[in-house]
């Protein structure tokens, strides 16, 4: 039997994996909706492995204060999906770019919160300025994992 742990890194790829293919959602910015439910539905799958309460408002404030934390990385999903404004080109260069940073953000946020889960935290005492630092580590992890192909 897989521990918990081993069934929560299997979650957090899988779905750093769906996030990437959220990039390839051909009009601009609903992609970047679709990666945040993306993340959203992991986040309920971790809580539920961990058996911490759910709340989707809870969920969103996380998301929301963690992705914002990015800043400058994050913005590259936006600037991808607005590419996908230029036919063409811009629709190749912009899906790649979408998919590359969504599957890596989606993996530096499941672990976050993996971590956060396995110390026995919640949703609640979830403190989105103290996993800055490992949110930002977990990141170039994600983006070397996309790049080896081991995000799937």
């Amino acid at each position: 039997m897989d521990s918990k742990a081993q069934k929560a890194d299997k979650l957090i790829k899988d779905y750093a994996f769906r996030s990437s293919l959220t990039g390839f959602i051909p009009v601009p910015f609903i992609d970047t909706v679709g990666l945040i439910s993306v993340q959203r539905l992991m986040l309920m799958r971790l809580s539920k492995l961990y058996g911490v309460p759910f709340s989707k408002h809870l969920a969103k404030a996380g998301l929301t204060t963690l992705m914002s934390g990015l800043a400058s990385k994050a913005a590259s999903p936006l600037v991808g999906s607005a590419l996908k404004m230029i036919p063409g080109v811009g629709t190749l260069a912009g899906g790649a770019s979408m998919a590359a940073m969504g599957g890596a953000s989606t993996y530096a946020v499941g672990k976050v919160f993996q971590q956060h889960f396995e110390k026995g935290g919640t949703l609640e005492d979830f403190d989105p300025g103290k996993a800055k630092e490992d949110l930002n580590m977990r990141l170039e992890e994600g983006k070397q994992l996309s790049k080896k192909g081991a995000v799937k």
